[in-house]
């Protein structure tokens, strides 16, 4: 089996592809979407986890042997197990497989940051990693063994200076090294160019290019005008092609890594390249130039084809510049990048030059942020942002008694809800509890009324139901992940079964918990409590209190159903301070149910 990694940018540019190909099917991953269009929109999730990261996309392909075949399970049963071992445990990812007859493999679209903590995945020594893997994978599925065309092509450290490097790097992972080994020079040269070559350029191209990245490139041509052959040099090492394996000479570079060379041409440019050295990159262009490599290799020359008749498909009476324009907005206005737009553009008719491409997808991307600015405002007018309700302070105290005394809420808690503004009466005397997003915006609110038998509220103001939940956490630290959630039916419910946790556990939970009000259960933040694996259902013993919990149980498969005694979790610290009053002869004051 060989496995190939590439990064990049555009998830819907990956995704299109993955789901273009003849024979492409959607067998797996941890993702709900059905196709491309969805699955990128779900991939947003991410995203927002970490906005600055910019390479979060991680391409991997496994591939059998000619003659070899898999069932969807079996290859779904790989993927897993790859992408864990490759560190992957809490990112999204979707497995599409292209069932060729000679060539069975599968690709997978997987975001490098992860759900837990929104840091990108660790890609430290993802190749050798990912080799060891694949071949644990052969043997216990009884595959053929295979060597990689890259481990063919180069001339890579040796299997012993592999085992050292990993060695050294679990050494540093354990404390035992001050520094994290680096891969060997000509390992990180190799890697480089291969980078570069990824979307075949041409030989002056792919020269330029490794010049602005920082290697010096060393080309000849005898006199009856053959090349004698191509050197590097990189952090003060020269290797000439050979040295670093066949697919990196001067003709290799043609003929495995595909780069189109014309001497008539090219002669002319390389000599220029060669004699005007150019100055490396900074860090941040080098990493951009990089990027930019990666995402043309998302669109070869007919998927561009094919993509501008479908964003040119109801156009085709219009003129061919005004109809490249409002191709060039529906492909933006796609989550494309504009690498890919211009590519798109440049199989149009009209043969569009890469500088009128560029023009074009310029113009159009200062009109769509010029219209989702415009759009953006409109929305604000629309739909204000949320101003929670005033409190009147003079009846906190009657409050806070009555959920002290009467509801057998802790003090601590009822004190903690209270200081971050999460609970309290209104100006219209209106008991209020305050809905926020999962990263604590507040974005809505529910009114209790005390007398409900149920404890369930209202949405305040009778407005639209916000996508927010009445939520608190107990356990572990502010940044650990969140190990176990109890979803409720009321903010009452979940304030006492957090005050029996509390108790249960003598002090606050072994590990971070959140109690959670499910007022809809059609807005409940299924990205993230999918990958909790203790979740429970911990709504009302009544007919609503089950039918939600069947709802729910068929989005979140791990939640498990947990219920009241009685119709409440309030009931059972009732019936507790009610004991507690009879023992010391104290009756309670506040409101009365």
């Amino acid at each position: 089996m060989i496995g190939n990694q590439t990064k990049g940018k555009s998830f819907r540019g990956l995704l299109d592809y993955l789901s273009s190909r003849e024979q492409s099917s959607l067998i797996g991953g941890n993702m709900f979407g059905t196709n491309a269009r969805e699955l990128a929109r779900e991939f947003r999730l991410s995203r927002q986890l970490n906005p600055q990261a910019e390479k979060v996309v991680h391409h991997v392909s496994l591939s059998l042997s000619p003659g070899e075949q898999l069932d969807n399970d079996t290859w779904c049963e790989i993927a897993d197990k790859y992408m864990e071992a490759m560190g992957y445990t809490a990112n999204q990812y979707a497995i599409y497989r292209h069932n060729d007859r000679d060539h069975d493999h599968i690709h997978i679209c997987a975001s490098r940051i992860s759900l837990d903590d929104g840091k990108i995945t660790s890609d430290s020594w993802e190749y050798v990693r990912s080799e060891k893997i694949i071949r644990q994978l052969e043997l216990e599925y009884s595959l053929q063994q295979t060597q990689s065309s890259k481990e063919k092509l180069n001339r890579a450290p040796s299997i012993g200076q592999q085992r050292r490097l990993e060695r050294e790097q679990q050494e540093y992972e354990q404390g035992l090294r001050d520094t994290a080994p680096e891969q060997p020079i000509k390992t990180q040269l190799i890697e480089l160019i291969d980078r570069a070559t990824v979307d075949k350029p041409t030989m002056p191209q792919l020269i330029e290019r490794l010049q602005l990245l920082g290697v010096e490139v060393r080309h000849g041509l005898t006199r009856n005008g053959k090349s004698k052959g191509i050197s590097y040099s990189w952090n003060d090492q020269k290797f000439s092609g050979t040295s670093l394996g066949p697919a990196y000479t001067f003709p290799g570079l043609q003929k495995h890594k595909e780069i189109d060379y014309q001497p008539q041409r090219d002669d002319e440019r390389i000599e220029q390249l060669l004699l005007n050295r150019v100055k490396p990159a900074s860090l941040e262009q080098t990493q951009k130039l990089l990027l930019e490599i990666e995402q043309k290799q998302l669109l070869t020359q007919a998927q561009s084809v094919e993509l501008y008749k479908y964003y040119s498909a109801g156009l085709e009476q219009e003129l061919v510049t005004d109809r490249d324009k409002k191709v060039t907005f529906k492909a933006l206005k796609d989550d494309r990048s504009t690498l890919e737009v211009e590519e798109i553009l440049k199989a149009s008719p009209a043969g569009w030059t890469t500088d009128e491409a560029e023009a074009l997808v310029l113009i159009a991307n200062n009109q769509l942020a010029h219209l989702q600015e415009e759009s953006q405002q409109q929305l604000s007018l629309r739909q204000p942002q949320f101003t929670s309700p005033a409190e009147d302070e003079s009846l906190w105290p009657a409050l806070q008694n009555y959920l002290t005394q009467k509801r057998g809420i802790s003090s601590n808690l009822v004190e903690t809800l209270h200081r971050k503004g999460l609970g309290y009466i209104d100006q219209q005397r209106n008991v209020v509890f305050i809905k926020r997003s999962l990263n604590g915006e507040k974005s809505g609110a529910l009114v209790w009324d005390t007398h409900r038998q149920d404890n369930r509220c209202l949405e305040y103001d009778n407005t639209k139901r916000s996508e927010g939940w009445f939520h608190i956490n107990l356990g572990g630290e502010p940044e650990s992940k969140i190990e176990r959630v109890f979803l409720c039916d009321s903010p009452i419910d979940a304030l006492s079964l957090a005050v029996c946790d509390l108790r249960s556990h003598k002090g606050q939970p072994p590990v971070k918990t959140m109690y959670m009000v499910v007022d809809d259960p059609n807005l409940l933040p299924l990205e993230c409590l999918k990958n909790v694996n203790r979740i429970g259902l911990a709504f009302n013993n009544d007919s609503q209190g089950n039918e939600t919990a069947q709802v729910v149980q068929k989005m979140l498969p791990q939640a498990k159903r947990i219920e009241p005694s009685g119709l409440t979790w309030n009931e059972i610290l009732i019936e507790a301070k009610q004991r507690e009053m009879l023992q010391h002869q104290q009756p309670g004051r506040g409101f009365s149910r």
